[in-house]
């Protein structure tokens, strides 16, 4: 019985935490991308109920090799912003930020990664959460 109870509380703090995450907005997967072309990455934040407070993100793109691209938390590759984010309220859309940023010149034709790195202080504690979103993109 003390099973189900540790069970039920866990999926609850869980699920609290799921609610936490954010999204891309862009790129998206299949996105097609050029090497030196500026584009506009699209950072959304969910409405979300537990407080979080923003440490910051991290942008960053990388090569696949052999069509296996790098998991984020072993390598980021080439990171094309790092610092602060400050979503706004749009309408619609919710809660967003956008970043103009620039493909590497040197990244190869094929198959790529770009990854979010997001960091806050959740909960009333806090403490760190870190998560990771992925886009599978080509470089074309």
């Amino acid at each position: 019985m003390k099973f189900i109870s540790v069970a039920a509380v866990l999926a609850t703090a869980v699920s609290s935490v799921f609610g936490q995450t954010i999204t891309l907005g862009y790129p998206t997967n299949g996105a097609v991308l050029t090497p030196g072309q500026s584009f506009t990455a699209q950072i959304i934040l969910p409405e979300a109920l537990e407080s979080c407070i923003q440490v910051g993100i991290a942008l960053a793109m990388d090569a696949c090799s052999n069509g296996v691209c790098p998991q984020p938390t072993d390598q980021l590759g080439s990171v094309l912003y790092a610092g602060p984010w400050t979503p706004t309220v749009h309408s619609p859309g919710g809660f967003y930020q956008n970043f103009t940023l620039q493909v590497p010149e040197y990244l190869s034709a094929g198959p790529a990664i770009f990854t979010l790195t997001h960091l806050c202080l959740l909960g009333a504690g806090p403490y760190p959460f870190l998560e990771f979103r992925n886009a599978s993109v080509t470089i074309g």
